[in-house]
């Protein structure tokens, strides 16, 4: 599976109610899970993001509805980066 890093940032709207952010934890759990993902670790930020998730997703299409299906929520927006291993990483830098 590939592992995707995604950047949350609240909207004025997820910010007004943000003492739901433990049930949406779980609804994010919820709709990964569903997808056949797995999420490998989630963290509150302080900064210009306001969380960070790192998951595996069987596919990009995968990958692409998940995220869609929890921005839909109108409660957060996200940014998404493929994270490869370091051994993957340096593999692809050496045939460069």
């Amino acid at each position: 599976m590939q592992t995707y890093v995604t950047l949350w940032k609240y909207t004025k709207d997820g910010l007004m109610d943000i003492k739901k952010t433990p049930k949406r934890f779980e609804f994010v759990k919820k709709v990964i899970n569903s997808a056949g993902g797995k999420l490998l670790s989630i963290y509150g930020l302080v900064g210009e993001y306001d969380v960070v998730t790192v998951m595996e997703m069987p596919d990009e299409k995968a990958a692409a509805a998940t995220i869609l299906k929890i921005c839909s929520t109108g409660r957060i927006t996200s940014q998404t980066m493929i994270a490869l291993s370091v051994d993957e990483f340096l593999k692809i830098a050496k045939e460069v």
